[in-house]
């Protein structure tokens, strides 16, 4: 019963109002204002006054706020259902052929040592994991089976280089079958280019192989950061990468190289020396690789690990004096802003989305395929939870209806996490179910103290942060012509 003196308001009196004009979104705070984030992925900035009157929905079509909030998608009775259909499809690679990065560990070899490494090497003279040409055939069958038109096929290890002839062969079988199958085909080498010579190289490029290596930055901080058993690390890949920029400059069909800098403990502090050393070398990409607690890393994460903040410290100085770069004249951008603003600026996705199990599949050595490529390094330290079937024996049917490819699938959603589906930043964000399971004993994370989630979140605020400044943005939406290269 309603207190004495109150009112209740009718039915009736309800609807004789306007409806209310809000539609579903999320809020973020930034800087001194809010980030408002519809379902769709449509975004704006509002002042506080500005976000209380179109909460209330006080505000009308004929002011410029009602305009923005219109195109954004942000008023219910203003929505662009084909608009948002285009995007949700989009979000969720429904419309996505299936996977199209098949990732060859050819072989666990290497002659580095790298206080960080992830891939569970073993010494330079023990072929006891160097992949066959028949495991090579069935791994490249069975990512032939994928109806994607798209592939690519990249070459791991430990140092691939240290298996050349299986490379040789899964290349050279690869074009054989595409003959048939007529897809668009691509090639990857990552490589620590210390086997990498002219007549390697020249092969490599007749048959379109693409390729990356690993630069740490300045010659003191890469070689403190990998350790090779016979010297040389930095020297190394700045002549691969030279070798091939010559190559391309004399008229070679080749991508310009990329070049992956981990970033350790030690790098923190350092994002100026380290965007400069690769810039200065003529690449195009900076690919700031964020250190995670997954294999021999793990063990040594007191030596070389770091906090989300202190990452997201580091991404800024590196971003913000790449964006200074760039108004300087110099062409280059970081990879995982341009992935992160073409979901944020264009509602879509980089070419071969980073998703588990639906975009790209890892293969062992001996065969065995991965839902990712932590996965696989996850089996490597004796926990093989991620490995979903084998080459030669599971169709590509059989791999995506593996119990353990749905879970990661469902866990990538942030409609599927735990607070993810209330995130501004839902709509464009990534979540790794290997790095969950691995440091939270699950697929699903808790988000809360997820160190991933935290990394990302900071890496957003970023970004966002910068397109508020006009110059800034500007910058960043002319990275987005290098999506397709």
């Amino acid at each position: 019963m309603a207190a004495s003196g109150s009112r209740l308001t009718s039915p009736s009196a309800v609807l004789e109002r306007e409806p209310r004009r809000v539609a579903g979104h999320a809020v973020r705070r930034l800087g001194e204002g809010l980030l408002v984030v519809g379902d769709g992925g449509e975004w704006t900035t509002l002042s506080e006054a500005d976000y209380r009157r179109y909460a209330a929905g006080d505000v009308r079509d004929e002011e410029p706020l009602g305009a923005v909030l219109a195109e954004r998608g942000l008023l219910r009775d203003r929505l662009d259902f084909a608009r948002l259909g285009e995007r949700f499809a989009a979000r969720r690679l429904l419309r996505w052929p299936g996977p199209s990065v098949h990732t060859l560990v050819v072989t666990r070899r290497c002659n580095y040592k790298c206080v960080y490494c992830h891939a569970s090497v073993v010494a330079p003279d023990d072929a006891s994991t160097d992949m066959t040409p028949e495991t090579a055939r069935a791994a490249v069958d069975l990512a032939f089976e994928s109806p994607n038109p798209q592939m690519t096929i990249e070459f791991q290890g430990g140092e691939p280089l240290m298996n050349w002839p299986v490379v040789k062969f899964a290349v050279d079988y690869a074009r054989l079958k595409n003959r048939a199958a007529g897809k668009v085909l691509h090639f990857g080498l990552i490589s620590n280019f210390s086997l990498l010579d002219e007549a390697k190289a020249d092969w490599l490029i007749e048959r379109g192989v693409s390729f990356c290596t690993s630069l740490d930055g300045p010659a003191d901080l890469h070689e403190r950061n990998r350790v090779s058993l016979a010297g040389g690390r930095h020297a190394d890949a700045v002549a691969g990468i030279r070798m091939i920029l010559a190559k391309r400059a004399a008229g070679a069909k080749v991508d310009v190289p990329n070049a992956i800098c981990t970033v350790s403990r030690h790098s923190l502090g350092r994002a100026r020396e380290i965007v400069d050393e690769l810039v200065g070398l003529g690449l195009e990409r900076v690919q700031l690789g964020p250190l995670d607690p997954v294999g021999f890393a793990r063990r040594a994460w007191d030596k070389v690990g770091y906090t989300p903040d202190e990452y997201v410290r580091f991404y800024a100085q590196a971003l913000d004096h790449l964006i200074s770069l760039n108004k300087d004249g110099v062409k280059a951008y970081e990879k995982t802003a341009l992935i992160l603003l073409i979901r944020i600026l264009e509602g879509g996705h980089w070419r071969f989305p980073n998703a588990d199990v639906v975009a790209r599949l890892a293969y062992d050595w001996d065969g065995s395929v991965y839902a990712s490529e932590d996965g696989r390094l996850l089996a490597a330290d004796g926990d093989p939870f991620f490995r979903i079937g084998r080459a030669g024996e599971s169709s590509l049917a059989e791999l995506l209806d593996h119990p353990t490819a749905r879970a990661s699938l469902y866990a990538s959603m942030p409609e599927c996490q735990p607070m993810c589906a209330q995130c501004a930043y839902a709509p464009f964000c990534t979540i790794s179910p290997t790095f969950n399971y691995e440091t939270q004993g699950a697929p699903w994370g808790r988000m809360p103290d997820n160190a991933w989630c935290g990394r990302i979140m900071g890496i957003f605020d970023v970004l966002f942060e910068r397109l508020q400044d006009p110059q800034a943005r500007a910058v960043l939406e002319s990275w987005l012509e290098f999506k397709d290269r």
